[in-house]
């Protein structure tokens, strides 16, 4: 169904440069006091200290930064895996409509500490765009999909309504298939929780 809902075609380089909303990241960055952005580049920067070339960094870098990633979708597999190797404080955004991917079941869902999906659409700003698209995109109802908040180093966002996926058990790092309940070894599933946290 060519434009209709979700046609396969999100992870576009036409979106990588697609900026988080502002008011969504000030609300993290309160909480979280993020040091690096990623996945950045001047126009689009949510810290002081960011990169356009971030499979360039190593973990000595990043060691005491607290992170933000917001990935080129065109390259979000490449991104998530360099995140959860160099990245040891940090929070990512990403798109969380099609979770049996390869960037879903073999890197996020393997390697976050948790998820957590905040509740309604989250727009983004388009690098470019006219007036009238800011802030309402799909005629303010935010974008196609949804998304989710991925931590690793650091705690579920607070203030947040939304629900929680999954939680690991903070330094195990589960690389097994699920068991006979459908529950990935050294985890810890709390399900859907409904949540104001």
């Amino acid at each position: 169904m060519e434009g209709k809902g979700n046609d396969g075609k999100g992870d576009t380089p036409e979106r990588d440069l697609w900026r988080t909303k502002q008011e969504l990241f000030d609300s993290l960055d309160k909480y979280y006091n993020f040091t690096f952005d990623c996945c950045a580049n001047e126009e689009n920067k949510k810290c002081v200290n960011f990169t356009s070339d971030f499979l360039s960094r190593q973990k000595d870098y990043l060691e005491d930064d607290v992170c933000w990633m917001n990935p080129p979708f065109s390259k979000s597999n490449q991104m998530f895996e360099h995140f959860f190797s160099v990245v040891s404080k940090g929070v990512a955004i990403f798109r969380c409509d099609n979770m049996e991917t390869k960037v879903w079941q073999d890197i996020i869902l393997k390697n976050a500490e948790w998820v957590f999906i905040p509740k309604g659409r989250i727009s983004y700003t388009p690098i470019s765009y006219t007036p009238f698209e800011v802030g309402n995109m799909r005629g303010g109802n935010g974008t196609r999909f949804p998304s989710a908040l991925i931590g690793v180093g650091v705690d579920v966002p607070k203030g947040f309504e939304g629900r929680i996926l999954l939680i690991q058990q903070k330094g195990v790092k589960s690389g097994c298939d699920a068991n006979d309940d459908g529950i990935p070894p050294n985890n810890k599933l709390l399900g859907i929780l409904p949540t104001i946290l």
